[in-house]
Parts: C-alpha cells; structure tokens; sequence
C-alpha cells in the first residue's frame, strides 16, 4: 500500500504479496525484476541511480584486475535480468574490452555498444580518426598494441561535436538517418583505405537510448563498436533506458522519491519515503530489498563522530557506519558485526582503508546477510550494500536477483539470523 500520510500505527492487512525494492540500479533492478517474475506485486522506490550510472560497460564479477581465472558462471536468476533488459552480452569465454586509457582489458560480459576484441584475435583493427575529447587515434592504436591502426574517416558532422560530452555525441545517434550518415562516412574511409581491417572502433558514441552498435555494423559491413569511456558516460544512460523497458514490461511499480526509514509494520514493512516533490509518502509491504548502494552509492554512510562534532568531545563511542535509509540491520566485515570503537573519536582513517592495511575494512563494510540475502525477517539485502563482496557490476545484477526471488517467496516469520541479536541496529 502507499499511502500519502503519515504511517498510520495499524495498516490493513493485503490480499496480495507485495515486495518493496529500494533502489534503482543494477542490484535494485534486478531485484524487482526476479520478484516480479513470481507474480508479486513489486513496487520499486527509486530515489536515483546513484552508482550503476557511472558504469563504463564492462560487466564483472569479479575485480578484473585480479581476475586470473577463466569466468565464473552467472547464475540463472541474475542471466534472465540482463536478457529482459536486452542490452548486455556475455560471452560464454569472456570478452577483452579496450578503454580509451589505452588498455585491453578482460571483462565477463559487457555493454552492447562496446567493442569486444575477442574474435578479432591476429587481425587488423581500425581506430576511427576524429578531434573528440580525451580520443587521440594514433596514440591509442600503439598503446593496444600489434594489431591496431589509426583510421581516417568523417564523423563529425557539425562544429559542437568537437567539444560535446561523450553522452550528448552518443544521443545524435539515436537517430536512424543520423547513424546512416556515419555508416556512409564509415565505408567511405574503408573504401579508401589500402588495409582491410577486420572491426572498426569509435570513441563513446553509438546511442543511449539503445546501443547501436549493431545496427551500425550491419549498416557498415564491418564489426563496428566503442572503447570504453570514463564514468557518467552513455553506456550508463543505456542502462538506465533500458531499466525503464524492463521495469515497464514487467508491470513493477514505481514511486519517485528518497526513502528516509526502513522499519517493520504489522504484519510487514514500512518504508518512509520523501517524494520528489518533498512530501512524505509511506509504502507498506511483505518483504524489502534494500538495494541502496555501498559507500559510493550513498546507501552506505561513513560519519565518524568528530566528522559530525568537529572540535567538540563526543558525549559517547558509535559506529563510524551506518545505512541511508537507517534500516533494522546489522553492519559488519568478514563475517562478523563490527565492535564499539575504543575511543570516542573512532578507527583512524588510516586504519581501515586501502593501501594502508590489505583487505581495507572500507572494502568490505556493509549489512551481513546470508547467501540470499536476507538481513532480518522479511528483509534483504542486495549489491555493494552487502558486506564482503567484490563491489563489482555483475555481483550487484546477481545478489539483487537472488533477493529478489528469494524475498517474494518469504515470510516475515522467518528465524532472526543469529548476528542480528548479536550487533545493535545502524544508526538512526
């Protein structure tokens, strides 16, 4: 139920289960979708994105720089959520991304626009000539190394693509006649060229409304792709464009606002929201994925007390974390809830973040929840929100799916996991 007033002490029981997710990214996402696919009512409080939008394509699951071992298998949950959105791939083997850093990199799956270099193992590429910011052709073609060659071709097509964000580039090609033209163009440079080159790669340009890099490969007769760009680029619109499809398509529920409060409410949950117009909402319901983000995406907080009291003595010792929405959770690392501090003004800094200490507490912290995860009765949580996992774009898709899944078909009456008696619940 939402309700426009304040929470009333005694909400009228439901005929259907409802799931609340809070949280809009790729763990939200997932999470509503997987419910939703149980025939629950899923109603989703979308505060903003927050992380997922600075994705730069590539899907992990695990941190790519460490990744020495041939990739894990996604599961079923969390495949059938990129297949509903319909703007991932994922190679069965991997796939080998470039970035315009000028690094081959290895991802397990990626955004449709990106170019996965994979297939073109031993062959020619060609690197699309062109003034865009932060794109130099020839010095990108030698830091990939053998096998890369500048490309000179037209694909600028007025005077303020010179100097537009790779987004607002991208969006000219949603344009069928647009992306036609720059197929011309395209062909034209191969054409002229004396090399035959086996792809062709762009700058962060090819659509946010969908990718278009297919379409512009067929139209060219050439595998035709991006590099990856830098954070709050297109690829993480192209999310976003194609979390609304899905999320539409299955029918979820949407209320537009920044949940304030996650508590319990006979016989469910209730969640405090302040709508995007600044009045205050309630949505009540059988079970809640919190899938709010880490530190990065806000639903994590990190608030020592001197950050707050400044030069003033702290009347008393707390925890240094705690969660946005304040949630009945319990906040921990490797495992285990996280003690009192033993000063009154918290962890040093540099005690508990990377690279002064290996498995820096700053990577792991968040809510402890089991495999499901489920935090308390009736409540899980999803994504970078959850302690101890890797904090990549995949792990986020597959937590949130298996909350998901898990959370429609759960009762509030389940066992209370052992840590939450254990810890006291974040902070208010």
């Amino acid at each position: 139920m939402i309700d426009g007033t304040r929470a009333h002490a005694h909400p009228p029981r439901r005929s259907e289960r409802v799931v609340i997710v809070v949280g809009a990214g790729a763990a939200g996402t997932a999470a509503a979708l997987a419910a939703a696919a149980r025939a629950r009512r899923v109603v989703m409080v979308d505060g903003g994105t927050g992380a997922t939008t600075l994705s730069t394509g590539a899907l992990d699951l695990a941190p790519w720089s460490r990744a020495s071992r041939p990739p894990a298998a996604l599961t079923a949950g969390a495949r059938g959520v990129l297949a509903a959105m319909d703007a991932h791939a994922l190679p069965e083997a991997g796939a080998r991304l470039l970035t315009t850093a000028g690094i081959e990199r290895p991802a397990r799956g990626h955004d449709a626009a990106l170019l996965d270099v994979t297939p073109f193992a031993g062959r020619l590429l060609g690197v699309v000539r062109c003034r865009r910011p932060g794109w130099d052709a020839a010095a990108l073609a030698r830091s990939w190394g053998e096998g890369y060659e500048p490309l000179d071709a037209t694909i600028l097509r007025h005077v303020d693509e010179t100097v537009l964000p790779d987004a607002d580039f991208a969006a000219r090609h949603d344009d069928p006649q647009r992306l036609g033209w720059l197929a011309e163009r395209l062909r034209e440079a191969l054409a002229r060229s004396e090399r035959r080159f086996a792809a062709l790669v762009l700058p962060p340009c090819l659509g946010v409304e969908r990718a278009r890099g297919r379409t512009l490969s067929e139209l060219v007769g050439a595998s035709c792709g991006e590099a990856m760009g830098l954070p709050g680029g297109p690829s993480g619109l192209r999310f976003e464009r194609a979390r609304d499809r899905a999320l539409s398509a299955a029918a979820v529920e949407r209320v537009r606002g920044r949940a304030t409060r996650v508590g319990s409410a006979e016989p469910g949950w209730r969640i405090a929201v302040e709508s995007a117009a600044g009045e205050p909402l309630t949505v009540d319901g059988d079970a809640v994925v919190l899938a709010t983000g880490g530190l990065i995406g806000g639903g994590l907080e990190y608030a020592p007390a001197e950050a707050v009291f400044a030069s003033a003595l702290p009347p008393a010792p707390r925890l240094p974390f705690g969660t946005s929405p304040p949630a009945p959770v319990a906040i921990g690392a490797h495992g285990r809830p996280i003690d009192l501090p033993s000063t009154l003004f918290g962890p040093a800094p540099e005690s508990i973040a990377w690279p002064f200490v290996d498995a820096a507490l700053l990577d792991r912290v968040g809510v402890l929840a089991g495999d499901d995860g489920r935090a308390a009765p009736g409540l899980f949580v999803a994504g970078d929100l959850r302690a101890d996992g890797p904090r990549t774009w995949l792990d986020a898709l597959a937590t949130g799916a298996a909350a998901g899944s898990t959370a429609a078909e759960s009762a509030v009456s389940d066992p209370t996991p052992s840590w939450l008696g254990a810890a006291s619940p974040s902070r208010p």
